[in-house]
């Protein structure tokens, strides 16, 4: 837990740029209680943080110890520092320049606290200790929340993507609640729940959010991703005015995802080429203009395709002598190749949702092809959900494309 008396500032500028993770940090803790060393001995030891990125944070906890910045800036600019390749100073004095300071929500509960508290997921005690802890570190309260363990930054993702929804009038509050209770009992994405309960399916033909293809690049992790979601939420600003703030990008790497966007918009680009477009502008220096030029294959050429029988055949889910004379080959609906293998006994039905949801994602362009491929065999192999597989692929794919089954 976080506590008040420290803050534990070493180990919340640790967890907070995702250096660590909570169960490495309390190896390190047991580490250096043994041993009697400091906690950032006790991480290089382990191994868990290379000398290059503890420089870093042990001159960010430096200035948190002096009170010369908050353990929020710090964080923020421990990720621009390490993304950007700048020195801590030059990071602090960027984040100054974008940040906006917003009056703090007075009362002691959210809409994110209130929906959390109505499905039990916390309880008035914890939410009141974060709330307190997150006013002594100018954190978010959810945020808080997930680093202190009361609630897994799953349920924490499923709570903010639910009034998202709620909030553009997609979904009601009584059915985030609804489906937020789904999600504790079997830890599916909240839009998943949605679509089983048949409350709430995204539509086709929807582009790439600024957030995503930056997560599909691979600049932001998750807990990044549930701190920008928190912060738009409560304080209602611009996706990108958050990413610049949370220290996350620069601005000329968010121009750039802004073009890659209009080109996935205008139908230029794939989302899944997009992506690796603006990796390579980070990583190689070069304009937007010529990574997108150096796709390979090239953006303008005819790409991989792959029909449902395809994916179900390539990725070893169903036997191709079976399927003969049962499918045909060319088939580009799902839902009719689905009933008819599911009809025949070919695959299960927990096969066929996998199958359809992989399919979804690469017909709205998140991903390819052969991605798809590999991340539905992938999940065959092991034996695994296909959130566990894309996780372990290391592949970011929005959530709310899987189920749109055309």
């Amino acid at each position: 837990m976080l506590g008040k008396e420290t803050i534990d500032s070493m180990g919340t500028l640790v967890l907070g740029t995702g250096l660590v993770s909570p169960q490495q940090l309390d190896e390190a803790k047991k580490t250096a209680k043994n041993l009697n060393v400091s906690l950032e001995r006790a991480l290089i030891m382990l191994k868990m943080m290379p000398d290059s990125a503890l420089g870093v944070v042990l001159e960010a906890h430096q200035l948190v110890q002096s009170n010369t910045v908050s353990i929020d800036l710090a964080v923020r600019a421990i990720r621009l520092a390490r993304q950007h390749n700048m020195g801590l100073q030059d990071a602090i004095g960027v984040l100054g320049s974008v940040h906006k300071k917003t009056g703090r929500v007075a009362t002691i509960t959210t809409p994110l606290t209130d929906l959390l508290l109505s499905c039990s997921m916390v309880s008035m005690e914890q939410v009141g200790r974060a709330v307190t802890q997150a006013q002594d570190t100018g954190m978010q309260t959810g945020r808080i929340l997930v680093l202190n363990r009361d609630v897994s930054s799953w349920m924490m993702q499923a709570a903010l993507n639910a009034l998202i929804l709620a909030r553009d009038g997609k979904i009601t509050q009584e059915q985030a609640k609804d489906a937020l209770n789904a999600v504790g009992h079997r830890r599916i994405s909240v839009e998943q729940a949605l679509f089983e309960l048949g409350l709430y399916v995204e539509k086709s033909g929807q582009t790439a959010k600024i957030g995503e293809l930056i997560a599909m690049a691979g600049f932001v992790s998750e807990s990044d991703l549930l701190e920008c979601l928190e912060v738009e939420l409560v304080k209602e600003k611009q996706f990108g005015q958050i990413l610049l703030e949370q220290g996350l990008v620069t601005h000329d790497l968010l121009e750039t995802a802004i073009v890659l966007q209009d080109m996935v918009a205008n139908g230029t680009l794939r989302a899944y080429q997009a992506a690796e477009a603006l990796r390579q502008v980070k990583d190689r220096q070069v304009s937007v203009y010529q990574a997108v030029a150096e796709l390979d294959p090239p953006a303008q050429a005819p790409q991989k395709t792959v029909s449902p029988y395809e994916l179900l055949v390539r990725s070893g889910v169903a036997d191709e002598s079976k399927m003969s004379g049962i499918v045909d080959p060319s088939e580009n609906s799902s839902i009719k190749v689905g009933k008819k293998v599911l009809g025949a006994g070919i695959i299960s039905e927990s096969f066929l949702y996998l199958a359809l949801r992989t399919y979804s994602l690469y017909k709205q362009g998140f991903l390819s092809a052969d991605q798809a491929v590999k991340a539905l065999a992938f999940c065959k192999e092991k034996n695994v959900s296909l959130d566990e597989a894309l996780s372990k692929l290391g592949w970011f794919v929005p959530a709310r494309m899987q189920w749109i089954w055309t």
